[in-house]
């Protein structure tokens, strides 16, 4: 299990129809915050149980800051390897807030 805290900068629903029947992905990319570099990931969260799990009681919008735990899957084809990164729990720490070296007055 790997962990990570960033900034959410967007999500999005995607709703796939398949032959074994419909399902729900969702996918979130965050600006990762503790490393001082801005890399930019993308997480995937597949089924609507799992999503409602995940959201909780809180909505997932831009700019908030949330933990995650996640997993890596990976997947061969044609000789190519494919890795997405899968949440297995988010947190909700809040609002982002820019910090400041100036004074508050």
């Amino acid at each position: 299990m790997y962990k990570i805290r960033g900034k959410i900068k967007k999500t999005e629903t995607i709703n796939i129809n398949t032959q074994k029947g419909d399902f729900v992905k969702k996918l979130i990319t965050i600006e990762e915050l503790d490393t001082g570099f801005n890399h930019i990931h993308q997480f995937e969260i597949f089924g609507q149980e799992s999503i409602d799990v995940v959201e909780g009681s809180k909505k997932l919008v831009e700019d908030i800051i949330v933990k995650i735990n996640f997993y890596i899957r990976s997947n061969e084809f044609k000789n190519k390897f494919y890795n997405t990164l899968m949440i297995k729990e988010l947190i909700v720490e809040g609002s982002y807030v820019e910090e400041s070296n100036e004074p508050p007055f």
